[in-house]
């Protein structure tokens, strides 16, 4: 199964496609955690991304490293980097951004991000994100507020000639720690997120 990237006795990382739901819900029938509940009723979904984020994806085998990772996420103890195709480009090489967003019942919350653009070309980016706080869409809006919405962004983006891609969003690394092992992982990049870059010549160098 070439998407799940690394497994022990207590946790699988995988490297989630676009389009897939990580949760059931109205009018979801298929999503990562019916999935891993069909593998095992102990298996727990410890994080979220978007349904049409691709990336890495941590699912806890048992209720001890569910707990454990429910706590170094919540002290934000896990590092996260995702990588962006953006239209356009901020005013700042790299910047911290922080920014008091409304949830979806209009409670106001702080979110706080750190950018970086990693390489651009006339009308393209491609940025780092390092989320500090973990909010639904946070990057996404973040991205818009800066002036250079994520490419193939149906909600937060109105050019509409990029209306076919695919959202080009990729929870590409996390690095945490647990009892003194230090794990680190890797998103294997989707092929749509290359091709588009190749498209716009944006050079990526890790």
């Amino acid at each position: 199964n070439e998407s799940k990237l690394y497994e022990d006795e207590n946790f699988i990382v995988i490297d989630k496609w676009n389009g897939i739901s990580t949760q059931g819900g109205t009018n979801i029938s298929i999503s990562i955690d019916a999935i891993i509940k069909n593998i095992s009723k102990n298996y727990n979904l410890v994080h979220r991304l978007d349904k049409e984020t691709s990336g890495l994806l941590i699912i806890a085998k048992n209720l001890k490293y569910t707990r454990i990772f429910g706590k170094l996420f919540k002290s934000q103890q896990i590092e996260k980097i995702y990588l962006a195709i953006c239209d356009g480009k901020p005013k700042m090489k790299e910047s911290y951004v922080d920014l008091l967003l409304n949830d979806d019942k209009k409670h106001k919350f702080h979110t706080k991000t750190f950018y970086k653009i990693l390489s651009n070309n006339q009308k393209t980016s491609l940025i780092q994100f390092k989320p500090k706080t973990g909010k639904k869409h946070q990057l996404r809006i973040v991205a818009k507020n800066l002036g250079c919405p994520i490419v193939g962004d149906s909600k937060y983006n109105l050019n509409k000639s990029n209306k076919k891609e695919n959202l080009k969003l990729n929870a590409n690394k996390l690095k945490f720690k647990i009892d003194n092992n230090e794990f680190s992982f890797r998103s294997n990049l989707p092929k749509d997120f290359i091709n588009y870059m190749k498209q716009k010549q944006i050079i990526f160098k890790e």
